[in-house]
């Protein structure tokens, strides 16, 4: 007994003196070969229905000379960056810099929900807070009990500048914090019966919330804001219009509906339902109208009834974990009445005209906003034209 404990001592000496550069291949093997399993090494959000109110005017002049703000910036770019460091380790391969189109699980929940305003912005503050940044990283590191993390090595610098770069390049693309999501990492794993269940419930439930429910669109004029002559004294003075669609229609508002029911229904219930992250998830077209799996614009409802043409489309994209790995499935009731796989609902599209972009859920003001009693319409309000 008191040589295998020497030898496990002198084992765990050894990976711990191991050089920086090679830890990417040193957790590869101690995960492998269960790569699903990485998520449960990043350090993420887990599915919340707390609202993400607007900051009033005097929390945005007070942040601005807030060391907590710039203290949780630099822990959120930390977080991004540590858990693009697992997810390389537990693929087992290297991130391919010149390509925007991978997956992840959680590595961009910490940026999205801190407040950044672009790319741009998030490059420059790294570049800024290095030395703070790379400090963070060493005790995610550190707590995690992995391996020895050297922040001056020069591969590790140029690996965190590739991952900035690559969520630049997408911002840059997608005016959102977001990844094109690719089929490749995607796990298989199908839902218990018994989830399947819960979720057409939640969907059944969601439906008749959103049944009286309209969505409102805000439309400012151009020429209105411009000519003084209706901007006095008469009833065509308004220079905003405001049209409105049944929340059930507009898939956007609708996916959005249904991440905050599921998030209330399952926030303190993780240990029987294991939902692990929940995102909104769109396909949009490389360029002009979304195209199905044929080519052609064509998208048809459960019930068989033809939508006119999308310029885009938005679903919901719940992971959960089931026995010990990871099923991506989407709920998306304007094309499908149950829950399906990932891989399914990528089906229904043009893969090489589409790109998909993921984000995580967050509640939001803004948009909630929007959803209003449609027996409490103004009659000023019109219908959203919809594109035939």
């Amino acid at each position: 007994m008191k040589r295998i404990s020497f030898l496990s001592l002198l084992l765990l000496f050894f990976s711990l003196a191991l050089n920086a550069a090679d830890f990417k291949e040193s957790l590869a093997d101690a995960l492998a070969p269960s790569g699903d399993k990485y998520l449960l090494f990043t350090q993420g959000f887990m599915p919340s229905s707390q609202l993400k109110k607007e900051p009033s005017f005097w929390d945005g002049l007070i942040s601005s000379f807030s060391f907590t703000d710039k203290e949780e910036k630099q822990k959120a770019v930390a977080q991004y960056i540590y858990n693009m460091y697992i997810i390389d380790a537990a693929k087992g391969i290297s991130l391919p810099q010149p390509m925007i189109d991978t997956s992840y699980t959680g590595a961009l929940d910490p940026i999205y929900r801190s407040d950044f305003k672009n790319g741009a912005e998030i490059k420059n503050f790294y570049y800024k807070n290095l030395a703070d940044i790379n400090a963070k990283i060493a005790v995610f590191f550190f707590q995690k009990r992995f391996l020895n993390y050297n922040s001056k090595d020069a591969k590790i610098l140029k690996q965190q500048a590739d991952y900035i770069n690559m969520l630049v390049n997408t911002y840059n693309r997608n005016k959102a914090f977001s990844y094109n999501y690719g089929q490749a990492a995607l796990s298989r794993q199908e839902l218990t019966s018994a989830k399947k269940f819960l979720l057409k419930k939640y969907i059944s439930d969601n439906n008749k919330n959103n049944k009286d429910l309209s969505v409102i669109y805000e439309h400012t004029d151009p020429v209105k804001m411009l000519d003084n002559a209706t901007r006095v004294g008469d009833s065509y003075s308004s220079a905003k219009s405001y049209t409105y669609r049944p929340l059930s229609q507009e898939c956007a508002a609708c996916s959005y509906s249904f991440c905050k029911h599921i998030c209330n229904a399952t926030q303190n219930r993780y240990s029987l339902y294991k939902l692990l992250r929940v995102y909104e998830i769109y396909a949009k077209p490389s360029n002009g109208l979304l195209k199905n799996a044929k080519g052609q614009t064509d998208f048809f409802s459960p019930q068989g009834k033809k939508y006119p043409a999308w310029d885009y489309h938005a679903a919901t994209l719940l992971v959960f974990e089931e026995e010990n790995a990871l099923s991506f499935t989407v709920v998306d009731t304007l094309l499908s009445e149950e829950p399906i796989s990932y891989e399914n609902w990528l089906a229904f599209f043009d893969k090489k005209e589409t790109f998909f972009t993921i984000t995580p859920f967050i509640r939001r003001e803004k948009v909630e906003k929007t959803f209003v009693a449609t027996d409490k319409l103004p009659s000023s309000y019109k219908p959203h034209p919809v594109r035939k």
